[in-house]
């Protein structure tokens, strides 16, 4: 289990293997593979749909559950896995921060 150690994107870039998508984080000391579900990116944004682009775009939220998912001791033999319930667990924070940011930009 980590503490507060920033845990980061690092090569090679994200990219999709048979159903579910692929990165590697670090904490600078140790790799982890995420692997995300096709439901997880599905359930990420409307509409639903598992590709590269959304995997790229939505790779920081990702970063961030994988990272909780460390801290808390998830990981198994170095592999982290981002699931449909942890993007719907997260979503509603996620999105309202997005539409701050939105709102925030017009004023």
């Amino acid at each position: 289990m980590l503490d507060d150690t920033e845990i980061t994107l690092c090569e090679p870039a994200p990219a999709i293997y048979f159903e579910n998508g692929r990165m590697v984080v670090t904490d600078r000391s140790k790799l982890w593979f995420v692997i995300v579900t096709c439901e997880a990116m599905r359930a990420t944004a409307n509409p639903p749909e598992k590709s590269l682009r959304r995997l790229v775009r939505y790779s920081e939220f990702y970063r961030e559950l994988a990272a909780d998912a460390i801290r808390r001791g998830e990981d198994v033999d170095g592999n982290v896995w981002v699931r449909e319930s942890d993007v719907v667990r997260a979503r509603p924070t996620h999105l309202e921060a997005g539409l701050h940011q939105r709102v925030t930009a017009r004023l």
